[in-house]
């Protein structure tokens, strides 16, 4: 299993993505949200890309990632998605 924070230490919230899913995981000024798959940590299971629209976790792998928060509850796609996000 790998595992992998990203934490937001802006003032706004952020997106976290993760590919090749394309799923939305929105964090607030603070939080923290884990990614976790199946994959060892020596087949170097994951990219992180920082771009102008948040965050994106590539899962370099065939297994599925989920994501959580920082108590450990699921934080699944759509995760405090913002109304006004445009999609």
């Amino acid at each position: 299993m790998s595992k992998t924070s990203v934490s937001n230490e802006t003032d706004s919230m952020l997106c976290l993505w993760v590919e090749p899913w394309g799923t939305d995981h929105w964090m607030r000024p603070g939080e923290e949200f884990t990614v976790v798959t199946e994959t060892d940590p020596e087949e170097s299971p994951f990219n992180v890309v920082v771009h102008d629209q948040g965050i994106t976790i590539w899962v370099n792998s065939a297994n599925d990632a989920e994501v959580f928060d920082k108590n450990g509850n699921p934080a699944p796609c759509g995760h405090q998605r913002p109304t006004d996000a445009g999609f």
